[in-house]
């Protein structure tokens, strides 16, 4: 007779998925409504920071701009909030770099149903080999029309805007010029999303953030069904308090100098997807910094809507 072992269920198994993200397409609301499903692990853009820090620590003309850009007393207030705040499972910054956070993804976990990790895909270029080999992680992409998302990322970089100093003007010139290639964005994306198809994950899924926060209610439930994980109504609210940003595996600096600093704010205070309230810009408004990361994005941006999962 067999033993009574030989009819118990297996245990599910472990369910890892990717989110890479264009900037600003609602991705950190995306995550923390992520972070209440049952049994998750989240990770918060482990690659970025490693793709900062190695920025900040070479010697190429041009960084000292951006060093000057994002310190001063701004920091050093970010710096003080830090001491005072409960870390959580939150890591130092200098940790991350991009053969570290590829150990680490490929880490068991065992403990969890879930492992969630957003990330920029842009910072990916032609890096693929720090990519997590194993074909169990689902590569999930998230994009926006390229017109209210570059609206939204050029408004981000003149956060850092005093008078006095630089314009806003040669902000976002030294930002493109130094940190990241602005008008290729959307060309790093496509690039990772063909990549993964290929080679990680055939059935890759894309969702546009438009339509998420436009719909909710019909997109999320597609999206859990897609990556395997069961879905529950409840997921459309959450509740207000950041605390829950404590159970993430992230930068502690990054995590709360974007907090601080506006760039995450809106969405860690979140309950739920909101729908944009403003229309896209028209493009003759746009200046021509602007209008020419749009216009490089947008052939980009067309074929991978082709390709999304429909609300």
């Amino acid at each position: 007779m067999a033993s009574p072992e030989c009819h118990k269920a297996e245990s599910p198994e472990q369910v890892r998925v990717f989110l890479w993200a264009v900037p600003r397409s609602v991705s950190t609301a995306m995550t923390k409504c992520m972070s209440f499903v049952d049994g998750v692990q989240v990770w918060n853009e482990p690659y970025l920071c490693s793709y900062h820090n190695e920025k900040f620590a070479s010697n190429v003309p041009g960084i000292q701009k951006l060093r000057d850009l994002t310190t001063g007393d701004g920091m050093q207030h970010v710096m003080k909030v830090i001491e005072e705040t409960p870390r959580g499972k939150r890591i130092d910054n200098d940790s991350f770099n991009f053969p570290w956070v590829k150990s680490q993804l490929e880490t068991q976990d065992p403990d969890k149903k879930l492992i969630f990790i957003k990330d920029m895909a842009h910072v990916m270029n032609k890096r693929y080999e720090y990519l997590p080999a194993s074909k169990k992680f689902r590569h999930t992409f998230l994009i926006r029309e390229p017109i209210s998302a570059y609206t939204s990322w050029f408004n981000i970089f003149e956060l850092t805007y005093v008078p006095g100093g630089p314009s806003k003007s040669e902000i976002v010139k030294t930002f493109s010029e130094y940190l990241y290639d602005i008008d290729r964005i959307y060309e790093y994306t496509y690039d990772l999303w063909k990549y993964t198809k290929e080679h990680l994950d055939p059935d890759a899924i894309i969702i546009d953030g438009t339509e998420l926060v436009a719909q909710p209610d019909k997109l999320l439930p597609k999206y859990f069904e897609a990556i395997g994980v069961p879905y529950r109504e409840d997921y459309l609210n959450w509740d207000a308090n950041s605390d829950i940003i404590t159970e993430w595996k992230a930068s502690f600096l990054h995590l709360i100098s974007c907090y601080m600093g506006g760039v995450f704010t809106t969405a860690i205070d979140s309950t739920s997807f909101t729908p944009e309230r403003r229309s896209p810009p028209s493009l003759d408004s746009l200046s021509p910094d602007l209008l020419r990361c749009v216009e490089a994005a947008q052939p980009y941006y067309d074929e991978m809507y082709a390709q999304r999962l429909i609300p």
